[in-house]
């Protein structure tokens, strides 16, 4: 059984069990930490575990390699405020998010660049029939990430014609800073090329950048 409350992570066994791996992410900054436990028959009961950062902990990235991030033996983050102002990032953010989001979707999670600042926001999945409506295309939301005022969000385009489909951005509506497809057309539907992901970037909620669906007026009636 796992439990998670404050900021702590509480793990029962309930019985036996092999070396399994579990992984862990920090949401501040996207890091992740991997975690080999089991469990064994026995009557003497452990003594709880604590794990913290001590000192300097390293990490590598394909962006970053030999980043160094400083945190307390209690792992508390020292000058959190400051810290924070003085994080460099290797792209601007509307360059940046698109590429995390990427990675989180299609990437394993444990090859995921940890980027300062970078957090989900929750959004619920929903069908947006405003975002592309020249082309026989499904626009669904998949989910979000935000940072200094930028949000990304992924957007699944399903074809829904027997024809492929040129991704144009142009043809796209909303409020958007860029936008960025994973493909730059569409299969036919039915094939595996028949679905893509795009990245919208842009400030202040996802609700908000998109446009109204259309409402179809009932017939019928007095």
């Amino acid at each position: 059984r796992i439990l998670s409350s404050g900021g702590a992570g509480y793990l029962l066994a309930e019985e036996a069990f092999p070396v399994t791996r579990l992984q862990l992410q920090d949401l501040e900054n996207g890091e992740l930490i991997l975690l080999d436990v089991s469990a064994q028959d026995g009557k003497a009961a452990l003594e709880p575990v604590r794990l913290v950062y001590s000192g300097e902990v390293a990490t590598a990235s394909a962006g970053h390699k030999g980043a160094v991030s400083g945190r307390d033996a209690s792992g508390e983050r020292e000058n959190g405020a400051a810290g924070q102002g003085e994080v460099k990032l290797s792209a601007p953010l509307p360059v940046q998010l698109p590429r995390y989001a990427a990675q989180h979707l299609y990437a394993p999670l444990r090859t995921v660049e940890a980027v300062p600042g970078i957090s989900p926001v929750s959004l619920k999945p929903a069908v947006i029939t405003s975002l592309l409506p020249s082309e026989p295309v499904e626009t669904k939301t998949l989910a979000a990430w935000a940072a200094s005022g930028y949000s990304v969000v992924a957007v699944r385009l399903k074809n829904q014609s027997d024809k492929p489909v040129v991704l144009d951005p142009r043809r796209l509506q909303g409020r958007f800073y860029s936008a960025t497809f994973q493909h730059r057309w569409l299969g036919a539907q039915g094939t595996p090329e028949d679905t893509t992901l795009l990245y919208l970037v842009f400030t202040g909620r996802p609700e908000n950048a998109f446009l109204p669906s259309a409402v179809m007026a009932k017939k019928g009636g007095r």
